[in-house]
């Protein structure tokens, strides 16, 4: 039996995923889970990537206290940063938070060398400051030393690949949201890069997932006393691998995904890219699917809003569980006031109550006063949202959305899902919880052989996990509410 580990890096935890098929399903258990967070080191805000590597070798050694042999290990992450290393192959520096304030106003740089419609036409990536080509761009803007002793950028899981194994090389789905890759010429985006300044040298190869990357080096297993156990890629983006465990059906063509956790990725599959401008003023983005395809998707600011309200109201003493805030969410008024989740405003960690309350002050909207109301708010908002997010995706595709199938870690919070359902006026599909870690476990049986492809993947999927369907409910009112979130999103631009 081909047991294998995901190990599956989220904005604020770590786990190690030991999994295995049984014929048509997939059983999987968690051997090790850790914090994941960034340090503050000299006032900027960091990752620990030694740290986590370190983790990385823990959940190793756990699962062969399981007395398996593990056919394969993968790293998959979160987006956009990277690490950074020398000719030596050595570490420059730490690799930054995308939550760091450094790229805060580095737009008007970047598009006085290139204007932003030939960036969006050459990359088809939705702008946000914290892209790793902004990233980059403010190392060569500010002249940073690190950037001068870097010979390679490698993005954050590739980054762990290579302490694994060290293999040097930028994976498919997580080269193509750094915003310099090009999806039309499936390579990195070379004339952009040299507009920017940046040295050609500093991008490695692009290699496919579900490929081999190589054997675990000597040392670690000579540390853990394991054979040379082999390290693949998955969908390396964590997005990329949640998607891969919808359990959509073949030739259910008028569905969408929505990967829901502290980010809100709300997109549909697509065999090209779609660089109009009408995309690129909707800000879509075009990014990988393991399979080579595209996932077009909107970012929305996610559950965020409602994680980072509570370690406000826990810095205060208040010591609120999430079940407390739905419960108190539940109980306050309907539909009362709204946010638009995307403003800027709510990116930083800080005291996120008060910035929902102020967006609601500035537009003139009742203001929520309690935690329950505050959740409501956020809760409603990224319903309603997401409404406007799959109406702009389906005028960009030409296709008619019946479904969505949500995944992740929010398809645990019920509320929400009906709020989803009523406000969008669609089905939605929540389930399965634990999709990363799924995607990431199948996209390492395919790399083996194991499973023949994508599509039967996804039967697996459908095999070994259930899911919960919400129809939408007391539509009139939410369509009247979402003509006032309207308003409220466009006038707040």
């Amino acid at each position: 039996m081909k047991h294998y580990l995901a190990i599956d890096l989220g904005a604020s935890s770590g786990r190690a995923i030991l999994g295995h098929l049984e014929g048509d399903r997939l059983d999987f258990e968690e051997v090790h889970r850790f914090p994941n967070g960034g340090l503050d080191v000299n006032g900027r805000l960091v990752w620990n990537l030694l740290g986590l590597f370190a983790e990385i070798k823990t959940g190793i050694r756990k699962a062969l206290e399981r007395q398996v042999a593990l056919a394969g290990i993968a790293v998959d992450t979160w987006g956009v940063d990277f690490a950074l290393i020398d000719r030596d192959g050595n570490l420059v520096g730490h690799p930054f938070h995308y939550r760091d304030a450094h790229t805060a106003r580095v737009f008007d740089w970047v598009f006085d060398q290139v204007p932003r419609e030939e960036f969006y036409a050459a990359t088809g990536i939705q702008f946000m400051n914290f892209n790793s080509i902004f990233q980059l761009a403010t190392l060569k803007r500010d002249r940073s030393p690190a950037l001068e002793a870097a010979d390679k950028m490698l993005p954050m899981p590739n980054a762990l690949t290579y302490l694994l194994c060290g293999q040097v090389a930028a994976e498919y789905t997580h080269a193509t949201t750094t915003e310099a890759y090009n999806p039309l010429t499936h390579d990195w985006a070379w004339p952009l890069i040299a507009r920017l300044g940046l040295p050609r040298h500093l991008f490695p190869p692009v290699v496919r997932p579900c490929t081999l990357a190589g054997p675990l080096r000597p040392a670690i297993c000579e540390e853990l006393n394991c054979p040379p156990i082999p390290v693949i890629l998955a969908g390396s983006h964590d997005t990329a691998s949640a998607v891969a465990a919808v359990p959509a059906r073949p030739g259910q063509p008028n569905w969408a995904f929505l990967s829901s956790g502290t980010w809100s990725l709300l997109g549909v599959e697509l065999d090209q890219p779609c660089l109009t401008p009408a995309a690129c003023a909707a800000g879509f983005t075009n990014e990988g699917c393991i399979d080579g395809r595209i996932r077009f998707l909107k970012n929305i600011m996610g559950l965020w809003l409602v994680q980072e309200s509570r370690n406000t109201w826990n810095r205060q003493g208040r010591n609120l569980t999430f079940r407390e805030l739905d419960k108190q969410a539940a109980a306050a008024p309907a539909l009362k006031a709204f946010v638009n989740p995307n403003d800027s405003r709510f990116l930083a960690p800080g005291d996120m109550p008060a910035r929902i309350q102020a967006f609601c002050r500035e537009s003139g909207q009742p203001v929520p006063e309690t935690p329950g109301e505050v959740v409501r708010c956020a809760q409603e908002s990224l319903a309603l949202f997401y409404r406007l997010t799959i109406e702009e995706a389906e005028a960009l595709t030409g296709r008619r959305i019946e479904t969505l199938h949500l995944v992740g870690g929010g398809s645990q919070d019920e509320q929400l899902n009906r709020f989803t359902a009523n406000a969008t006026g669609r089905t939605v599909v929540a389930g399965p919880v634990e999709a990363t870690a799924i995607g990431n476990l199948l996209a390492q049986a395919i790399a083996t052989g194991q499973i023949a492809g994508p599509e039967p993947a996804r039967a697996v999927v459908r095999n070994s996990f259930q899911t919960t369907e919400y129809r939408p409910e007391d539509t009139a009112r939410w369509e009247s509410a979402c003509r006032r979130f309207r308003t409220v999103v466009e006038s707040a631009r």
